[in-house]
């Protein structure tokens, strides 16, 4: 589950950064809609652990992956300020969507789980 942690903190940041470039604040709606496109595609490029450690095409893994952000919106929505603060907030909720989406994917794809030793070992995805 590291590995997956490591994926989702990386989609978190790019997501943070393309974010935040533009305002220091930014509305739930605005934030919910770029999280839903961005979070899938930055969890399925080529790579990154999503693409590298399962047996999935491209439109596979982003259709995997936005079904994901899709649950993992709804089910934090409520939650979710409606005014959010950048970095602080689109970084915290961007974890907490990015953490569910990932474990929510790595469950629903585990049969298309490559395993080897490199991709086993959690230190090679730092």
């Amino acid at each position: 589950m590291d590995s997956i942690r490591r994926g989702v903190l990386l989609a978190s940041f790019v997501l943070l950064a393309s974010t935040a470039a533009h305002s220091a604040e930014v509305s739930k709606e605005a934030w919910l809609d770029s999280m839903s496109t961005v979070l899938p595609t930055v969890f399925c490029q080529g790579n990154q652990y999503f693409r590298q450690c399962f047996d999935v095409s491209q439109a596979e893994c982003e259709e995997t992956a936005a079904s994901a952000t899709r649950v993992c919106l709804q089910k934090y929505k409520d939650k979710i300020p409606d005014t959010l603060i950048q970095p602080m907030d689109g970084n915290y909720w961007g974890t907490v969507i990015g953490r569910c989406a990932g474990e929510a994917y790595a469950i629903t794809s585990q049969k298309k789980r490559i395993s080897n030793q490199t991709l086993n070992d959690p230190n090679n995805w730092k």
